[in-house]
């Protein structure tokens, strides 16, 4: 990469960066995507009522359990 000056910039000498510079990156990355898919789920499932959580198999005591949850736990 040329620098305004005109120089090679040294920074940016082939190495990559962001998620895929790092292997743990990426684990964090999936982890984090499962806990706001988790949460997002158990809150879509806390907006429905009994009729709904029926037509998705959860009676109320699985769907109250389920909903309960901290997003962290599967």
């Amino acid at each position: 990469m040329t620098s305004m000056s005109g120089t090679h910039d040294k920074r940016r000498s082939g190495t990559t960066t962001g998620p895929t510079a790092n292997p743990k990156a990426g684990s964090w990355l999936s982890h984090l995507t499962g806990w706001r898919e988790r949460r997002a789920l158990r809150r879509a499932l806390a907006r429905m009522d009994a009729h709904l959580w029926a037509d998705l198999g959860f009676d109320e005591a699985a769907a109250r359990e389920e909903m309960d949850k901290p997003f962290w736990r599967r």
